[in-house]
């Protein structure tokens, strides 16, 4: 059971339908499935509809603190403009965290910042915590990701074993990630 410690910021948010609370139980319940026990911050950018996402961990230990950044795009409604949507953000805030917790293992030692990933490095790593992610029963559109996979790496049936592979592993380090 997890313990985390889950804040949100903006409190209350102004531009966008948006409830801090929901958000925090919804990275609650994927931090106790994950089993982490870190403090766990959450920044949301109302201000922009983009999507990005981002993970920060202060070092690699059960007390950093990790910090996501969100765009508020990557927690809304795609049928409804500036309101929220509790099985987006369960998938963004999830894969996003997900990766947080990659990197606390030694075997992702040397993946690059979120930032400095490349696109492919990037649909990799996606896919592969997108696949853990519907493992755990969180809702996730596979063919999404797997287009995702496609537009970086090709539209080959090798593409395709690749991303069958990641997609269905469940405890690749970075070296076998990026391979």
């Amino acid at each position: 059971m997890s313990t985390a410690k889950v804040t949100i910021s903006p409190e209350e948010f102004t531009f966008v339908k948006y409830d801090a609370a929901e958000i925090a139980s919804i990275v609650t319940e994927l931090a106790e499935q994950l089993e982490l026990a870190n403090p766990i911050r959450v920044i949301v950018d109302e201000t922009t509809p983009l999507a990005k996402l981002s993970e920060e961990i202060d070092a690699a230990s059960s007390d950093a603190t990790i910090t996501l950044h969100a765009e508020s795009g990557a927690l809304e409604d795609r049928k409804h403009p500036m309101s929220f949507s509790a099985d987006v953000a369960r998938e963004s805030l999830g894969r996003i965290l997900l990766r947080a917790h990659d990197r606390m293992r030694p075997d992702f030692a040397d993946a690059p910042s979120d930032l400095d990933l490349t696109l492919e490095q990037n649909a990799a790593w996606d896919t592969y915590c997108a696949g853990r992610l519907a493992r755990m029963g969180v809702r996730v559109n596979q063919q999404r990701w797997r287009y995702n996979h496609r537009n970086r790496f090709g539209f080959r049936d090798d593409v395709d074993a690749h991303f069958e592979r990641i997609w269905a592993a469940d405890d690749l380090g970075w070296d076998d990630l990026t391979s």
